[in-house]
């Protein structure tokens, strides 16, 4: 590990060495402003100082809930100057949950983006009464807010001057106090089985996984990285990591609604997204050519067969032929990369995703775009572990097992991780600690193998790994994927654990869906209404029976339900990173899922509806059952 061995150092060593580079951009009200390694230093020197002020210790824990903006950012380096251990909040959590981590982390201090997350934390001001002050660093709608425990992002800045002046040297002298197995950071995992718990990840862990990114795609400083994934999350923390090692320049968009017109914007050479938002790109991309012009249409199915073709000699490794090569690359000019150019990738060299698995379909898609998508692999409590390297893409796989990094496969076929990026265990649960880090191997719960050209290929969970009646194993994950890739599926939870057959409930994309309806004369209402149109069904069962095609006889789907609502991670039916949580849906939708298996033709069933605010309301409809055979019931 380098001589710089915390986040704070290489924010300084980075500093020193180019003061003027830009570190940053966000957009504001259209304009792009650009942020130097001096004004990051800045930032986070002041800050640091104001949180010294506020009485922060270390060891303290400082929460951050907002927008993937410079000054969350800012926020986490000042905590992490100070020894204070900095713990994300994602931005949609409501204040019972905001509530509950801030409470089980023990954060005394708050920084929130605006008005939104800071009235969640005066909502339960009474119930946290360790919170000290909350900074907030976007003012709108906060001038008249009058409560001395509010302090602006602007004022602390001036406090931390102010502090430096009767301490000088402090800065320095703080940073320099820090070292690897400092606690970094807290972050919740999803709690796809519960409560989340909290990975305690020190700065050893974040920069190892940090220079993992770098060297895994060749990053340098001449690199743009769109932020974009929540920065609560540990895989932002790791491009974090890319940043302050490699300086590669992180990029902000204006707002969660603008990031693909700001994307296009900046052409970033770096995009990194959940499975779910490229299969979304992927499904919007083929809707846009089913509904273009007959001639539009046919050029972009020849264009299409063009790019499957190149990624058929790219696996093969094959040698060009001279034609071909110049088929591509007309292909290529004319028609695949203005649709990448509709995304911002028009620069793109580097396009990773990870967090879930995703269907082959789906990466053989953008690979015949011209997007070579590699998948990147670990988690908070195994760190970076394994990923593609460029010339290495093999789509069923995870990539090499990153340097320094160790992999062995249990005899339960669990995948095992050691090295100096698995996390530190988790804050004030001993117990679990123990049950996930054995001698130094940490229990992944993946199932997988490593395969003969030494990449890790990913099976499912252990715990989701399935089994029919009839003793047959499927893995609900592969199912998914494959189904997700339709454009008029938007998410999928296959069932059959102990069953007869698998079946399958379906999430539409309401989208893709309405407007397939509008063009097809079908009146509809609502989401509701749309989903259990028999018209509906036979489009989707158009999808399953091409997924059937792939799977042997004993795991073709043989029944599915087009469910009347999207999966909500507000109704705990998703995690913030949007994994099901499978036994909780079993359990909400039992009877469904009891109605499906008795052979009924449908059922009502009733669901409790949270919402944002924390409203509560309670659904009754009819779900009809449907096999794939013409989706008839």
């Amino acid at each position: 590990m380098t001589e710089h061995d915390t986040f704070p150092k290489l924010l300084v060593h980075q500093y020193g060495k180019w003061p003027d580079n830009v570190a940053m951009r966000k957009k504001d009200f259209g304009i792009w402003k650009e942020y130097t390694w001096k004004d990051s230093y800045e930032n986070v020197r002041y800050l640091s100082q104001c949180f010294l002020e506020l009485g922060l210790q270390r060891g303290d824990k400082v929460a951050i809930i907002g927008e993937n903006e410079p000054q969350w950012f800012w926020a986490e380096f000042a905590a992490m100057v100070v020894g204070a251990v900095s713990v994300g909040i994602y931005t949609d959590m409501v204040p019972e949950q905001v509530e509950y981590l801030f409470n089980h982390s023990e954060s005394v201090l708050a920084v929130a983006h605006d008005q939104e997350q800071v009235d969640k934390f005066l909502e339960i001001r009474d119930r946290i009464p360790q919170l000290k002050r909350i900074i907030y660093w976007d003012p709108k709608g906060l001038r008249n807010y009058d409560d001395p425990i509010l302090l602006s992002y602007e004022a602390a800045l001036d406090l931390g001057r102010s502090y430096e002046k009767s301490h000088p040297h402090v800065f320095e002298e703080i940073v320099a106090r820090g070292n690897a197995e400092d606690i970094a950071a807290l972050f919740y995992t999803s709690g796809t089985s519960g409560e989340p718990k909290a990975g305690m990840v020190s700065h050893r862990t974040l920069i190892s996984s940090g220079e993992s990114l770098l060297e895994l795609n060749e990053l340098t400083n001449r690199d743009n990285l769109f932020s974009y994934l929540p920065a609560a999350w540990i895989g932002e923390a790791w491009a974090t990591g890319a940043h302050v090692t490699g300086a590669v320049i992180l990029n902000f968009a204006e707002e969660p609604e603008t990031v693909q017109e700001d994307m296009r914007e900046i052409g970033p050479t770096v995009a990194s997204y959940g499975p779910r938002q490229w299969e979304d790109m992927a499904r919007t991309i083929q809707v846009r050519i089913s509904e273009a012009s007959a001639i539009n249409k046919m050029l972009y199915r020849i264009a299409l067969k063009i790019g499957y073709k190149r990624v058929d000699i790219i696996e093969k490794k094959a040698r060009g032929n001279p034609l071909w090569d110049i088929l591509i690359k007309l292909a290529d000019t004319l028609v695949l990369y203005p649709l990448r150019e509709n995304f911002g990738l028009r620069r793109c060299r580097v396009a990773t995703t990870g967090s879930a698995a995703m269907s082959v379909d789906t990466f053989r898609f953008w690979s015949a775009l011209g997007l070579r998508l590699k998948q990147i692999y670990g988690s908070t409590e195994a760190g970076l572990v394994a990923g593609h390297r460029s010339g290495e893409i093999y789509f069923e796989t995870l990539g090499n097992i990153v340097s320094g990094a160790e992999v062995k496969i249990s005899d339960e076929q669990e995948i095992m991780v050691s090295g100096p990026q698995i996390f530190c265990g988790y804050f004030k649960n001993e117990a679990k600690t123990r049950e996930t880090i054995e001698n130094g191997w940490v229990h992944t719960g993946d199932a997988g193998f490593v395969d003969k050209r030494g990449h890790l290929v990913f099976l499912d969970r252990l715990s989701d790994l399935s089994t029919l009646a009839n003793g047959t194993k499927y893995a609900p994950q592969y199912i998914e994927g494959r189904l997700r890739f339709s454009p008029f599926i938007k998410d999928a939870m296959s069932l059959g654990e102990k069953r007869d057959y698998i079946a399958v409930i379906i999430i539409i994309d309401y989208a893709n869906v309405g407007k397939w309806a509008e063009d097809h004369h079908i009146n509809y209402t609502t989401f509701t209404d749309l989903s259990q149109k028999q018209e509906v069904a036979g489009l989707i069962a158009q999808d399953i029976r091409r997924v059937n095609e792939g799977f042997p006889s004993e795991t073709k789907v043989k029944k599915f339900v087009l469910l009347h609502k999207e999966f909500d991670p507000d109704e705990e039916e998703l995690t913030r990173t949007r994994k099901i949580r499978r036994g909780f849906m079993e359990e909400r939708y039992s009877n469904l899922v009891e109605a499906i298996y008795r052979g009924d033709p449908g059922v009502d069933i009733e669901t409790q509806v949270k919402y944002r605010d924390g409203r509560k309301a309670t659904m009754k409809t009819h779900i009809n059952i449907w096999t794939p055979e013409e989706g008839t019931g």
